[in-house]
């Protein structure tokens, strides 16, 4: 059996929340570990100062971060990840951050009324965030061709399913036929319903400045398309199987929300202490 640890590698507006509450009725989740940077105790960094013995019995590694997580597990790990068209992924943030008033720039973005152009020169070190994110590296500086390369390298080397946002359930059924999970009813969360718009200057300028991720997006569009050739029958059944599943109601709706919401609170607590 494939005793190998599994690392999701969330990028931030990948539909990520929706597949955590899904891969939380997968694994056991006291050994589940979250990395939360915006937490002191679920960090990169306090994982690696857990005992090896702890380490070595986690079945998921889960968060924001970076690639490179899977030198501290001695059972070996293997990588997923949802890639996400880079301007729709540019513009969920953006709209985020003027929503959420605990974020760290929100007071910034909302009450200086920063627009798209501006919001791209204060976060220059984020732009391509999901290059950086897959390919590791750490750096304010503008991404390159060889950051690109390296996330290509890791995409194709160290990731048993690069899921792609825009089809979270085909992802999804790929996801489960290759770990052999169940998928539970799920309804998709974080998703806005309405939008500003957006001007063609923006969106350009958007483009511009993530074009190692549009390259990294088309990347994985092959990968995970080539991944749903080879299993056309099963993601064929596994999407009819989506679609006929009911609604829990009643006794069944309460019990399948106290117990994912247990389940999400144990792997939260675990990872703290």
């Amino acid at each position: 059996m494939d005793r190998r640890a599994l690392i999701f590698l969330h990028i931030p507006k990948t539909a990520g929340t929706t597949l955590n509450r899904i891969l939380e009725w997968q694994y056991n989740p006291f050994l589940i570990f979250t990395i939360d940077p915006y937490r002191f105790r679920a960090t990169a960094e306090r994982l690696a100062e857990l005992p090896e013995s702890r380490r070595s019995k986690l079945q998921v590694v889960r968060g924001h971060m970076y690639y490179g997580l899977h030198e501290l597990l001695p059972q070996g790990a293997t990588y997923i990840t949802m890639l996400r068209e880079p301007i729709a992924r540019f513009l969920s943030s953006y709209y985020f951050i003027q929503r959420r008033p605990l974020h760290p720039m929100h007071r910034k973005v909302a009450t200086e009324r920063v627009g798209v152009e501006d919001f791209i020169r204060l976060t220059a070190n984020r732009q391509n965030f999901q290059c950086k994110l897959i390919a590791g590296v750490r750096t304010d500086e503008s991404c390159d061709q060889a950051i690109l390369d390296l996330a290509k390298e890791h995409l194709t080397r160290s990731f048993s399913v690069v899921g792609i946002c825009e089809r979270f359930e085909e992802s999804l059924v790929v996801l489960a036929k290759t770990f052999n999970w169940e998928i539970p009813y799920y309804e998709n969360r974080k998703v806005a319903k309405t939008r500003p718009k957006v001007e063609p200057s923006e969106i350009e300028m958007i483009r511009e400045h993530n074009r190692f991720d549009l390259e990294l997006y088309d990347f994985g569009q092959q990968l995970f398309q080539e991944l749903v050739r080879k299993n056309e029958a099963q993601v064929r059944e596994g999407l009819a199987a989506i679609k006929a599943k009911a609604k829990p109601t009643g006794w069944q709706a309460a019990y399948h929300s106290s117990v994912g919401a247990s389940r999400f609170i144990v792997s939260k607590i675990a990872s703290a202490t």
